[in-house]
């Protein structure tokens, strides 16, 4: 009966702790924390699945806060899962990532354009650059002369070229260069020409020139300092080469972008290589150049060198050219020129006082 008791009590014991009259929590704390569904107990209401009401936030003085409860974001298509919406409103298309929204557009700076050749002249401006090109334009020594001699300059090269077969055959060619650059300060002439004619096989003329003029303007005046250089050859004068150097003073009536008119007085000395005189020949030179432009396609201009010997005026030299020029094409690269250059020689030493030359020549501008 003793042990009979004890069991007896033991079951009381038992059966009071769990009834909930002491201070420990009874079995229902155990299935509000943990989902019915887990428990074993079905939820389904007919059309869903009841979730299980949310626990008590955790007070703010607890140590370690409870875990929330998991919330779905909205906008899920009814399609992911039959019934599902009825546990959330919906589930957002992005799989519970919605896209971050900017209150204002980024929009990138727009780049200042800076019309600058190279990295340093950039610098220069004061325009801030993020970092140096990979590479400067670098000009060596060596590209100076080219750089000066195709900068600022109006130049042409020319070709013409006639001739005739039957009871005569002749051929006759003329090709040449002219180069010219104009400042404000100076202007720097180079022109050089060579013409050759045969009849039935036979050389009747061989002759070229070359010519360097140089006109500096003084304290932006119409006066000018000038300097000439010449060479001539011809098989068929009695001189191998002809040497001529001038200087003197100039004054501009007229230089502008359209008309040029200039006279010149100066001296020299002239020399005729491989002539039964071969001496220096002390001269004086006088001479009338000029340009007009007549409209945007033609152009005329003409050109007079006097040279008399110091010690005889009778004793002389006179060079003539007179040439009209017309654009051949809206490029102004091709141009046509009739010309007509006349040498005259007052002591040819055997040969012919005058030669008289004519041609059409084909101008290329580059």
């Amino acid at each position: 009966m003793s042990s009979i008791r004890f069991i007896s009590c033991v079951l009381l014991v038992n059966v009071w702790l769990f009834s909930g009259v002491s201070g420990f929590a009874p079995v229902d704390v155990y299935a509000q924390q943990v989902p019915s569904w887990q428990a074993g107990n079905s939820t389904f209401n007919g059309t869903g699945y009841d979730l299980p009401s949310p626990p008590p936030a955790p007070a703010a003085s607890s140590p370690s806060p409870a875990i929330g409860a998991l919330e779905l974001p909205a906008d899920t298509p009814e399609s992911i899962s039959p019934g599902f919406s009825d546990l959330q409103p919906s589930w957002g298309g992005e799989f519970g990532l919605s896209p971050a929204s900017l209150d204002t557009p980024i929009v990138a700076p727009e780049e200042t354009v800076v019309e600058t050749s190279s990295y340093s002249d950039v610098i220069s401006t004061g325009q801030p650059v993020e970092s140096a090109p990979l590479e400067e334009e670098v000009v060596r020594w060596y590209h100076r002369p080219w750089i000066w001699m195709t900068q600022g300059w109006d130049n042409h090269a020319e070709f013409g070229l006639d001739g005739s077969s039957g009871n005569a055959d002749t051929l006759a060619l003329q090709t040449g260069l002219e180069m010219k650059r104009k400042t404000d300060a100076y202007t720097l002439a180079l022109d050089f020409d060579y013409r050759q004619a045969s009849a039935s096989s036979v050389t009747t003329e061989d002759n070229g020139r070359f010519n360097l003029d140089y006109d500096k303007l003084l304290n932006n005046s119409n006066w000018s300092l000038f300097g000439k250089f010449g060479m001539e050859f011809d098989k068929f004068k009695s001189f191998d080469l002809r040497l001529n150097l001038n200087s003197g003073v100039g004054y501009h009536w007229i230089r502008n972008d359209t008309t040029n008119l200039v006279t010149r007085f100066g001296a020299g000395a002239s020399k005729e290589i491989g002539a039964p005189d071969d001496s220096w020949i002390p001269e004086a030179v006088f001479g009338i150049e000029a340009d007009h432009q007549l409209n945007s396609r033609q152009k005329i201009k003409g050109k007079l060198d006097y040279f008399p010997a110091w010690d005889d005026f009778s004793d002389f030299r006179l060079v003539t050219d007179v040439a009209w020029e017309t654009l051949l094409s809206d490029s102004d690269n091709f141009s046509l020129r009739l010309s007509v250059t006349d040498r005259y020689d007052s002591t040819p030493q055997g040969a012919l006082k005058n030669d008289f030359y004519y041609s059409a020549l084909l101008l290329y501008k580059f």
